[in-house]
C-alpha cells in the first residue's frame, strides 16, 4: 500500500492511499483528509495541488508499507 502525506503547520496528515504507486507531480487531492497511515518507507517527494488552494503547490511525500 502507498500513502500520500502532506505537512501543514507542523502536522503530518495522510490525504490519500492506494494499492499502486499512482502519485505524480501536479495531481490534486483533498488535503483536509486525515487517513490512517502505517507507511514508513519514503518512496519520493512530489508537489501536489490541494482542492482548497488550487493555485498553490504543496510538497508531499509518498510512503509505503
Amino acid at each position: 500500500m502507498y500513502y500520500l502525506v502532506v505537512k501543514n503547520l507542523g502536522v503530518e496528515r495522510c490525504v490519500d492511499r492506494n494499492e499502486e504507486d499512482i502519485y505524480q507531480d501536479g495531481m490534486c487531492f483533498d488535503c483536509r483528509l486525515d487517513l490512517h497511515c502505517p507507511g514508513t518507507q519514503i518512496v519520493r517527494e512530489i508537489e501536489i495541488t490541494c482542492n482548497e488552494l488550487p493555485d498553490e503547490r504543496i510538497r508531499a511525500r509518498v510512503l509505503r508499507e
